[in-house]
């Protein structure tokens, strides 16, 4: 009796070690539009299907704030109440500006949205800054960490085109309107479109103290390159010398391998952003043709792969020897996406979904629900 309540004990610590070994926190990307409750409901019941409770998606400045200084909540009180009476948490994606907000320029074929004007910042910095007392601080399920707009490197989402140096002003212009709240909250940096360590550069000359303004730094670590298809999580490119030197992975000319995440890390320690987290807030394959696409099968075993790779080489280890020996500090992974999305102009697909367009599940959403268990 006692050799069996001893071996029940031992069991049960080893269980809970295990769990508290993981060091990555998987979460999902869903779409918020149309944004009613029947179907974020629905979304929400299928991610927490595939045991997952951190989702990340849309927060619009353009929904709520259609007039300057006017704000219409209706919609975003929709999506809170469906995600906390699901016992989701909520990554938002601060972005989309109003029309009133936006830059002038025409919006050319491929740019899916256009930069907010400067002179527009300190507004969205209210917005943000209204929807943290709204929705951040107290209540069920407080919302704590906000991401500051989305790939702002890509012309695509900072049209007509990226601007480092509006980027960083955009951060310095949130973290100083935030000030009464800013130990409350957590401020997640844009996810940018690949390990673009030049863009971090063109950052940090911008604005030295770059670091105090955002407290996780994202990347969009997609390893698929119409130069050589889709690229195995291991595979990297030859050491530049002159970067390697430094500790860098790889050439710093292209960003597209997993591994160069790395080289954010490094980047941060070198600007005084040492110990801040890095959150891949978006990874994924897409099922279609050849060279970028896969077939369903082969969608599921990348997204094994990827999150073994992650799990082994970014999170708490030391990615290499040397100048390489230390720990990446991937702390959460979100995966894209729940469903497949409309592709942009200018992608291949966007099938990226776990659930196929009738709901039934692809073989890559029962690898990723087996991974979140």
């Amino acid at each position: 009796m006692i050799y069996n309540r001893l071996l029940i004990i031992l069991l049960l610590v080893a269980g809970a070690l295990g769990a508290a070994e993981d060091p990555l926190r998987l979460g999902l990307n869903l779409r918020w539009g149309p944004g009613d409750a029947a179907t974020l409901r629905e979304r929400f019941r299928k991610a927490r299907a595939l045991g997952i409770r951190e989702v990340r998606l849309d927060w619009e400045w353009r929904a709520v704030e259609q007039r300057p200084g006017e704000y219409r909540w209706e919609r975003l009180d929709t999506l809170v109440e469906c995600a906390r009476a699901a016992g989701v948490a909520l990554l938002p994606i601060v972005h989309y500006a109003p029309d009133w907000a936006l830059r002038r320029d025409a919006k050319a074929p491929g740019i899916y949205q256009l930069a907010p004007d400067e002179a527009s910042f300190p507004a969205y910095a209210r917005f943000l800054l209204a929807s943290v007392r709204r929705y951040g601080l107290d209540g069920a399920q407080p919302i704590r960490h906000w991401q500051v707009w989305n790939e702002p490197n890509l012309p695509q989402f900072w049209g007509p085109r990226p601007d480092p140096g509006a980027y960083a002003r955009l951060l310095r212009t949130v973290h100083r309107t935030l000030a009464p709240v800013r130990d409350q909250v957590r401020l997640v940096h844009a996810g940018l479109a690949k390990s673009d360590v030049a863009f971090l550069h063109a950052l940090w000359a911008q604005d030295p103290a770059l670091a105090e303004t955002f407290d996780v730094m994202a990347v969009h670590s997609y390893v698929f390159d119409g130069r050589d298809g889709v690229r195995a999580p291991e595979a990297m490119d030859a050491d530049d010398a002159q970067a390697a030197a430094l500790g860098f992975v790889g050439s710093l000319d292209d960003p597209g391998y997993l591994g160069k995440v790395f080289n954010l890390r490094l980047f941060l320690d070198l600007r005084q952003g040492a110990g801040k987290p890095i959150w891949i807030t978006e990874m994924g394959y897409f099922v279609g043709p050849a060279p970028l696409g896969l077939d369903e099968a082969g969608q599921a075993q990348r997204l094994a792969a990827t999150v073994d790779f992650i799990r082994r080489r970014l999170t708490d280890r030391p990615f290499g020897d040397g100048l390489r020996a230390r720990a990446a500090g991937v702390e959460r992974l979100y995966w894209f996406a729940l469903e497949d999305y409309p592709a942009p102009p200018g992608e291949a697909s966007g099938a990226f979904g776990m659930y196929r367009p009738d709901g039934s599940l692809r073989p890559a959403g029962a690898r990723l629900r087996e991974l979140a268990r």
